[in-house]
């Protein structure tokens, strides 16, 4: 804004198989997406490629430097960076003239500029403390002040992952589920004997629908359904967990005894 003074912000972005894996922004901004600042900067790199300089490697770089160029290297590094980094590498400097060490023990040293392996998981940043956050914060002003409004709209974020195909979709919803299950009126309504109100329900509804959505997409691996049907166990367990009818210990219909007989055995 034109009224507010200028202020320079230092972003990082984390690539890997053309995904952004990590952010970080000085801004301080916290929120389930990304700040204005990250935005700005993908932007740019997206838009003029070439105004950004590739690098080879940090190891690769050290690797080509002789014994000179290396220590120069490193005082040159701790020097301009002094009060941050001189703790941290005064004691590698010791733990590396240490022949007993850990980190002696281990070959080779990490390369953050090197990226991750090919087979190595990697997926869009997601800020899941923020996700929890926002759900636990929402769900605590019982639906008002727009609260509800919120939720749906993390919903339909939930939804357009899954049209994309994001895992963070499933990631995600696990977020904002287990923050559902967290929710202290579920135990008060339990011992009060009574059901939830009409809007939590929907939203309760709204959450089975996604969860629906998940095990049932074609498109993922058996290995990930497994993971995801221990998870629905393991919350379906819980005391507190709400009935789909919405009641509290009531018995549902036994929909099994209800099926063709030759059900169970078509595939």
């Amino acid at each position: 804004m034109q009224s507010e003074p200028e202020t320079v912000c230092n972003v990082a972005i984390s690539f890997d198989r053309c995904k952004i894996t990590s952010v970080t922004c000085s801004c301080g901004n916290k929120d389930i997406f990304y700040c204005a600042h990250v935005v700005a900067l993908s932007l740019y790199r997206i838009r003029k490629p070439d105004q950004v300089k590739l690098h080879l490697p940090i190891s690769e770089t050290l690797f080509q430097m002789n014994r000179d160029q290396l220590q120069k290297f490193v005082q040159y590094l701790i020097t301009v960076h002094h009060t941050e980094v001189l703790p941290t590498a005064q004691k590698l400097a010791d733990e590396i003239l240490s022949q007993n060490s850990e980190i002696n023990q281990v070959h080779g040293a990490p390369d953050p500029t090197a990226g991750a392996s090919i087979d190595d998981e990697n997926c869009w940043h997601l800020d899941e403390e923020q996700v929890q956050e926002q759900v636990k914060l929402f769900l605590s002003q019982g639906g008002y002040h727009g609260s509800g409004k919120q939720l749906n709209l993390l919903f339909a974020k939930v939804r357009e992952m899954l049209k994309m195909r994001d895992s963070n979709g499933a990631r995600m919803l696990t977020l904002i589920t287990e923050q559902f299950m967290a929710d202290p009126r579920l135990l008060l309504w339990r011992q009060q004997g009574t059901s939830m109100t009409d809007k939590y329900r929907q939203l309760w509804d709204e959450l089975g629908a996604l969860w629906m959505c998940i095990v049932l997409n074609p498109h993922c691996k058996l290995e990930q359904k497994a993971s995801w049907l221990k998870q629905l166990k393991k919350w379906n367990s819980v005391d507190v967990c709400p009935w789909e009818d919405g009641n509290h210990g009531n018995e549902l219909p036994n929909l099994t005894n209800t099926l063709p007989q030759d059900a169970n055995a078509n595939q």
